[in-house]
């Protein structure tokens, strides 16, 4: 999940509330928040990211509705990529699982590579592995550059 307009800070936190809420969703851990520097798109603020690892009987896709449900109560609007957002919330990784649907990867095409994504993610699954490829999501993060990502108190 990112964010990087408005009150960063407090969208995060009531996001974290609204995934709790979700019928079928137990939030079963919660990550710190990172701010983190946007890669690509315009110039832009900082983010403030972060991870919630969840429990679902939830359909991946379902979810996923569920999630963009969420960003849309946040302001958020999809006019292009890398672009400022008010909320992002992504489906990242499923434990064991891989989704190839039109509109949902699992896990993320570009997890691998995302510093920003795979720091938070590791704080809340540190075992978490790449479904596809049995690597470590861990040792991939040991070898990206970390510049520009810093926890946040």
């Amino acid at each position: 999940m990112g964010s990087n307009l408005g009150d960063r800070r407090a969208t995060l936190l009531s996001a974290f509330e609204e995934m709790a809420a979700i019928d079928g969703v137990e939030l079963v851990a919660r990550s710190s928040l990172w701010q983190t520097a946007p890669v690509g798109g315009p110039p832009q603020d900082d983010f403030f990211n972060a991870a919630t690892l969840l429990r679902t009987s939830l359909d991946p896709a379902d979810l996923l509705r569920a999630l963009l449900a969420i960003e849309a109560r946040f302001g958020r609007r999809r006019a292009g990529r890398n672009l400022p957002r008010t909320l992002d919330l992504d489906l990242l990784w499923i434990d064991g699982v891989t989704v190839a649907r039109p509109h949902l990867k699992v896990p993320h095409p570009r997890l691998h590579e995302r510093a920003f994504a795979l720091a938070p993610l590791l704080e809340v699954a540190p075992d978490a592995v790449d479904p596809r490829t049995g690597a470590s999501y861990a040792a991939l993060l040991s070898g990206l550059d970390k510049g520009g990502i810093r926890r946040l108190p």
